[in-house]
């Protein structure tokens, strides 16, 4: 457990370091844009790889019963959540409309996870996620992007929803042995 709490305070750690007015560009002013952009994905990478390692650790303690259907949820707004997510990094008329599109697509992921399992290991890993999109969306201004914006179009949503569900699939097929629950 104790690799989960490190990778969890790791990860968002460095993800709460936006929200702190003028911190991220001091940080940006003092180490350059690449610099920054680096150290901020190989922490955020760490963090991931240390939860990942602590929720495969931690002993199966059920808490409370997971909802009947919780896997149809998760079926039904996993690839939601998976075009959302894709959307957020191309230049989509989704992102356009949906402010949040990435949190949205986090917050989505983590629910349905949630839903789907009353477990300690998947509390401990989804519940954070989910808090953290929800407040990060509630507290988020607007600042200036580190990725330039380009104007929205049509293809850009046509490949997000393609790769969205191509990712989806990739995640059905690989998600026993990526995460030891085998989902088909």
């Amino acid at each position: 457990m104790d690799a989960m709490v490190l990778g969890l305070v790791l990860f968002f750690g460095v993800h709460v370091i936006p929200l702190l007015a003028g911190v991220r560009q001091a940080l940006i002013g003092v180490l350059g844009r690449w610099v920054y952009l680096g150290l901020f994905a190989l922490a955020s990478f760490a963090g991931l790889s240390l939860m990942w390692q602590g929720y495969q650790q931690i002993e199966v303690r059920i808490l409370w019963p997971a909802l009947a259907m919780g896997r149809g949820f998760a079926h039904a707004l996993m690839p939601v959540a998976l075009i959302l997510v894709v959307a957020a990094y191309l230049p989509t008329f989704i992102k356009h409309q949906v402010r949040h599109p990435m949190l949205i697509g986090v917050a989505l992921w983590a629910a349905v996870h949630l839903l789907a399992n009353g477990d300690l290991a998947s509390t401990l890993l989804f519940a954070p996620f989910l808090v953290y999109a929800l407040l990060d969306m509630r507290l988020s201004r607007v600042r200036k992007t580190l990725i330039p914006v380009r104007k929205p179009g049509w293809l850009f949503d046509i490949l997000a929803v393609i790769f969205g569900l191509m990712l989806y699939g990739a995640l059905l097929l690989g998600h026993g042995r990526l995460f030891g629950v085998a989902v088909l």
